[in-house]
């Protein structure tokens, strides 16, 4: 017969496949019980059967996660590419109530979310009287099997109703009753690419972007500043160009345009300010990396945290380039293999990364650079300097986790030091499972996530910052992205740290400065001390009132010490923007 604490354990972990939110507690109560069986404590003998036969049901558990995570996927891609779409789409059900809606159905005013009624778009006296709600138009569309042409009484705009058959010949989802169509009023694309086609000038996409919108050429004509002849001069060309004879044709084409059917994409900060880049390694796998401050500015690598939560350049180039350029730093950070678009390869030590970043110094022209890590990042940028001791200039560690440190009561700590210094010892293959568990659940909830970390931190400033609403979206938007390509690079950097490190921390010689928070429940300040006493060339300083996260408001000046400024801690801070 099974023990109590087995069995809670089994309904935990089927619990937590469905309820990502238990994780942590799932972890804890998992290398509690591995901890005890290591010790020899666990009484029974049938104790360790059970606890090895744990990983059964906790395959089917991360089976079942895995289906319902691949359902609000498809939930998630579908929204993602109607939203891409200029005509307006939303999947309704019998009642009429919308499953799906799309950003530009949203934007015809529409309010699927409350009881309306629809008349039908035609003229007549007798318009008003047909007026019915849309479960009602649902229905009748569905008896019928015939799509309807509906309007409201505030908006000029023609929606088309497609029925469940003709919606699902047309490829949309089976559960949706039917298919709500608006109109596209987007035509900017169909005449850029009219103009790009036609060689048209700026005056002539002005002149036709006002027939487009009012269909009076005389109005164009004023609209743009001139006289209604030389709007007539203007068309002219155009027609000319394009080999068209009539406004109706001209304005007919470029609504046809496959362009016009998707929504104009504004250009993201991170192309704008190309921060995301690519170099072919000489294997032939690519290596990503993101770079950004002014270009003769200081190099300084930073390695971020393995969940890659915190520095954040693709979503807010310019809130860090202000910081960069007032330092004087050109920052770049590299993707380990397997992350983000780096492509994945095997590795069998830290140490192995340290190849690519020399082929990327050489690419980018730094002979020395100084380096930068925050948290489970410190193995990869002391084996970096391990094995290029003459390229690294100087290294400024932010809450650094060193494996040669084990705490004195590790319950007490949060669930990544569960993790790595407890169960990937005990039990490897258990720890493999769980990585990409846990990288899924915070992908699915991170502000409940962050929410759970906060209520068990003692650090208020951990709280203050991972409180704030753009840290747990930008946190699931980047572990997404990070993860897109498969979860084995993730696993490998997780396993590789929490085995050990293989290199002789004794003969990284660069000057190295480690600063850490007293109240880091992740990786223990008496951590970083220990592996400050271990570096033959390194300073450590304790924060009394800063957590595991300090790094997030704290970089900027961290970032100016890493590159060889004598800056003061707290000299420059970074204010969390708002989504």
């Amino acid at each position: 017969m099974s023990s109590p604490s087995n069995e809670r354990l089994t309904h935990l972990v089927y619990e937590a496949s469905l309820d990502n939110s238990l994780l942590p507690e799932l972890i804890l109560e998992l290398t509690e019980q591995v901890q005890l069986a290591a010790d020899g404590r666990m009484i029974e003998a049938d104790q360790r059967h059970d606890l090895s036969d744990l990983m059964i049901h906790f395959r089917r558990a991360i089976e079942i996660s895995e289906k319902m995570v691949r359902l609000q996927e498809r939930e998630s891609d579908l929204e993602a590419v109607l939203g891409t779409f200029a005509v307006g789409i939303a999947l309704v059900d019998d009642s009429g109530t919308p499953l799906v809606i799309n950003q530009a159905m949203r934007e015809t005013g529409l309010a699927l979310d409350a009881p309306i009624k629809l008349l039908p778009a035609m003229g007549g006296v007798e318009q008003e009287a047909k007026a019915k709600t849309l479960s009602r138009w649902v229905s009748e569309s569905n008896r019928l099997e015939t799509p309807q042409s509906l309007m409201t009484r505030e908006s000029e705009t023609t929606y088309l109703l497609l029925p469940r058959q003709e919606a699902i010949r047309m490829g949309f989802p089976a559960k949706a009753a039917a298919v709500l169509v608006a109109t596209n009023q987007n035509t900017t694309d169909g005449l850029r690419a009219l103009a790009s086609a036609h060689d048209l000038t700026l005056r002539e996409q002005a002149l036709v972007r006002g027939l487009m919108e009012t269909s009076d050429l005389r109005k164009a004509s004023t609209a743009m500043g001139i006289s209604y002849e030389s709007g007539r001069t203007y068309l002219k060309r155009v027609f000319e160009k394009t080999g068209l004879s009539s406004q109706i044709d001209l304005i007919n084409t470029i609504a046809k345009s496959p362009l016009s059917m998707f929504r104009q994409r504004e250009t993201t900060d991170a192309e704008r300010f190309q921060v995301r880049r690519l170099l072919r390694l000489p294997d032939g796998r690519m290596l990503e990396y993101f770079i950004l401050g002014p270009d003769d500015g200081q190099p300084v690598v930073l390695f971020d945290a393995l969940s890659g939560s915190s520095i954040d350049l693709t979503g807010f180039p310019r809130h860090y380039l202000e910081h960069l350029e007032h330092y004087g730093v050109r920052l770049i950070m590299p993707c380990r293999p397997g992350i983000y678009r780096s492509d994945f390869k095997k590795m069998t030590s830290l140490r192995e990364f340290a190849p690519d970043l020399e082929c990327l110094f050489d690419a980018l022209g730094y002979e020395q650079v100084s380096l930068m890590s925050f948290s489970f990042g410190s193995g990869v940028a002391l084996a970096t300097a391990h094995e290029l001791p003459d390229r690294i200039r100087k290294i400024v560690l932010s809450s650094p986790s060193y494996p040669k440190y084990k705490h004195d009561n590790w319950r007490e700590l949060d669930q990544f030091y569960h993790l790595s210094a407890v169960l990937a010892q005990r039990w490897p293959a258990m720890f493999r499972q769980l990585i990409p568990f846990l990288v899924r659940s915070i992908i699915q909830n991170a502000p409940r996530y962050m929410e759970r970390y906060c209520n068990r931190t003692p650090s208020t400033h951990d709280v203050e910052l991972l409180s704030h609403p753009t840290i747990g979206i930008r946190s699931s938007k980047m572990l997404e992205e990070r993860t897109a390509g498969g979860v084995n690079g993730m696993v490998e950097e997780n396993f590789l740290n929490a085995r050990g490190w293989d290199f002789d921390v004794r003969h990284v010689l660069a000057e190295t400065e480690i600063y850490h928070g007293a109240d880091d429940n992740v990786a223990p300040a008496q951590g970083g001390e220990h592996l400050s006493h271990h570096l033959p060339n390194a300073s450590f300083t304790l924060f009394n009132d800063k957590g595991h996260y300090q790094h997030i408001s704290s970089w900027p000046w961290m970032v100016a010490r890493a590159a060889g400024l004598d800056v003061q801690p707290y000299d420059r801070t970074y204010t969390i923007p708002t989504i």
